[in-house]
């Protein structure tokens, strides 16, 4: 039986961008990342770097890191696919250009198409540059499949879409329109809600790069932003089969630009994500406690989860920031203390994380973040944020045995998420609704001591609401007639539903709904006809933003009016369960401190006014027979807001309870919770029985 081993560690050389330290100075650098009691690098098998002619391929530089791992008995990731647009690392060699007449991406329909820069970019559908692309990465599979410090394979490097509008991509986008649609008859019938379109032959179509008023339609738009994201995933996936075509064995990770991406993909053996918490602090500032707590993406990674994986609950964190940042753009320091960065951490691990890699170990030293994100100083000397790392890298890895294996309990309560409605929130402008109102909610169940999980589209049309006893909507104006059907099962067998306006006005494909909520009016005993401008300080006694819906009662029953008298929350019961439609935006209010955000809007609530909002949902959660998980005594709200509680299940039966404080100060509080006659310890020093 094998020792549990939890992954740690940092990116360390060779990069796949800029110039790294010099290479005599590794073997120290390794040695003292070894001491420090990290385990796992991660490493680029970059092209550009690696065969600067065509069929002369110097492998020296990944050679000597995989040496160095073994003399210090560390494990590696490597990054042997793409990287974000590209199939393979950063920069295609230019003989791919010169020799092989690989087609340059054409990012936009009238981007040139011969070579005209000294940075250029390639476009995936290619096949010559497919061709010499497997060529390459199948022989950096079969050189260090074998060796005993290789831990996974990264097929692709923060995956971006590669929109383009060559040849290839075009013909590629046309066979797609062809197994959707069928004939040119079809295509121009479902294209023409703008204007008439007709086609004569099917070269005459062309992918359409926006939506508005003047540039065209919705639904030719969200095809070619449909295909263009089921592109990707197809490139990802012929990477996937290139390595598995030579290793077999060895795992292969995805790696996310973040959370909010974990669905994108699906075949990977383990998923993989990006966690950066200190880019959105822009360019001035520094995050407040309440919202480094509350702006933690982490929850979308259960968007991803997939059954079918060997470890279905777990994700791997492959990048998060190291240390401080000094943008070259705007020289302003921001960072965290060495206690806030391993808290953050820890947020990850409560969460399923298996794995923590922070960027970068050593700084690079040329170009763009040269000096930025290192976790040791310039020099490679070590900082407080360096050992604090160490010693978090050595408690996950005495107790792995634990935090390697913990799973979710059973969720009772789910937030519906919106990431499938990124196309049309683009096309319509409202993006910042989605992403806030999602967290907002979340947090609002974390306040009464309930963790919901997050469910999106392709989950809920999998039938994965079994269990789910309460599921909450956040502003989703898009629904598609599948959903619809989804959410009646949901509720016919004693599901609640808490849905705010506005809420299924239109399809998934911008087609309004006409009689809305669309298809489900039976199920609330409510229709909204209209929406108004919300000028009144709520939704009846609730915090509110922006809108008024103009609701019809059909057998409903009418909780709380607004000022003038028409309805503003509705409920009612249907089959075994319960539905309440709520005539505002309430997610969006539910903000308890003015974010950091250029794109902050609303306003703060009080505390009064927040305690309103969640006495709301305490009593529907105790309608749904739904209780809380734990109770913190002893503590204001506003610090008791900063403390995060994760219950996790492990595979003897026992519990696995992490008390996390996000605040840099330390606070004092009585935590209630079920079944705490025994309760075993665990800190950065040795357990302790109490």
């Amino acid at each position: 039986m094998s020792t549990p081993f939890f992954p740690i560690g940092a990116t360390y050389a060779p990069l796949a961008k800029a110039a790294e330290v010099d290479i005599a100075e590794w073997p120290a650098d390794l040695e003292n990342f070894k001491n420090l009691g990290l385990n796992t690098f991660r490493l680029f098998i970059s092209w550009d770097r690696i065969e600067h002619k065509k069929g002369e391929r110097d492998w020296s530089r990944v050679d000597r890191a995989f040496e160095l791992a073994a003399q210090n008995n560390l494990k590696v990731i490597v990054n042997a696919g793409g990287t974000f647009a590209n199939f393979q690392a950063i920069y295609p060699p230019r003989f791919l250009v010169t020799e092989c007449g690989c087609t340059l991406l054409k990012p936009k329909p009238d981007s040139p198409e011969e070579l005209q820069f000294n940075r250029f970019k390639l476009c995936y559908d290619d096949p010559a540059f497919q061709r010499e692309a497997r060529n390459f990465i199948e022989e950096a599979i079969a050189r260090y499949k074998n060796h005993p410090s290789l831990l996974a394979w990264s097929g692709w490097n923060e995956p971006r879409e590669a929109e383009c509008y060559c040849r290839h991509t075009a013909a590629l986008y046309r066979d797609w329109l062809n197994e959707k649609y069928g004939t040119l008859e079809a295509l121009a019938e479902a294209w023409s809600t703008e204007f008439p379109v007709r086609f004569d032959d099917w070269h005459q179509v062309f992918p359409q790069p926006e939506a508005n008023f003047e540039q065209g339609g919705y639904i030719p738009y969200l095809d070619w932003r449909t295909f263009i994201r089921a592109n990707r995933r197809a490139k990802f996936n012929l990477v996937l089969d290139w390595i598995k075509g030579v290793d077999p064995v060895t795992p292969v990770i995805s790696h996310m630009c973040g959370p909010y991406d974990a669905d994108i993909f699906g075949r990977e053996d383990i998923l993989g994500t990006s966690i950066y918490t200190i880019h959105a602090q822009r360019k001035s500032g520094d995050y407040a406690p309440y919202e480094f707590t509350s702006n933690q993406n982490v929850p979308l990674v259960a968007a991803g989860r997939r059954p079918d994986r060997k470890d279905p609950d777990g994700f791997w964190v492959v990048e998060t920031e190291a240390g401080p940042v000094s943008w070259v753009h705007d020289l302003a320091p921001r960072s965290y203390s060495p206690r806030k960065m391993n808290a953050r951490d820890m947020l990850y691990v409560a969460n399923g994380a298996r794995a923590i890699l922070r960027w970068l170990y050593r700084s690079r030293v040329s170009d763009a973040q040269a000096g930025e994100f290192n976790l040791v100083g310039w020099d490679g000397r070590i900082t407080d944020r360096a050992a604090a790392f160490g010693e978090l890298s050595r408690l996950l890895n005495e107790r792995a045995d634990l935090f390697a294996t913990h799973t979710p309990p059973p969720a009772e309560v789910a937030v519906w998420e919106s990431r499938n409605c990124d196309a049309l929130s683009t096309a319509e402008g409202y993006g910042y609704r989605y992403s806030q109102g999602w967290r907002n909610i979340f947090n609002a169940f974390l306040h009464l001591g309930v963790r919901p999980e997050i469910r999106n589209d392709r989950r809920i049309l999998d039938g994965d609401l079994a269990g789910i006893k309460l599921l909450y909507v956040p502003f989703r104006p898009h629904v598609s007639k599948e959903l619809i059907a989804r959410l009646r099962e949901f509720v016919e067998a004693g599901g609640t539903l808490l849905a705010e306006s506005p809420f299924a006005i239109k399809d998934l494909q911008g087609i309004h709904h006409i009689v809305t909520p669309g298809g489900m009016t039976d199920l609330f005993g409510a229709q909204v006809y209209d929406l108004e401008k919300l000028y009144e300080p709520g939704c009846g006694p609730l915090p509110a933003f922006d809108f008024r819906a103009k609701i019809e009662v059909k057998g409903g029953t009418v909780e709380a009016a607004f000022p003038n008298g028409n309805p503003a929350i509705v409920s009612h019961p249907f089959g075994k369960g319960r539905t309440v439609l709520y005539a505002s935006n309430l997610s969006c209010a539910y903000q308890l401190e003015m974010p950091l955000h250029e794109n902050a809007f609303n306003r703060a609530l009080t505390d009064e006014e927040a305690e309103t909002f969640r006495n709301e949902l305490a009593k529907r959660l105790a309608e749904a027979d739904i209780q809380a998980t734990h109770r913190l005594e002893g503590l204001p709200t506003t610090k008791a807001r900063l403390i995060q509680v994760f219950f996790r299940n492990l595979p003897d039966g026992r519990r696995l309870l992490f008390v996390l404080n996000m605040d840099e100060e330390a606070s004092t509080f009585t935590l209630h919770f079920p079944g705490a006659e025994k309760a075993e310890t665990i800190a950065l020093s040795s357990p302790q029985e109490s």
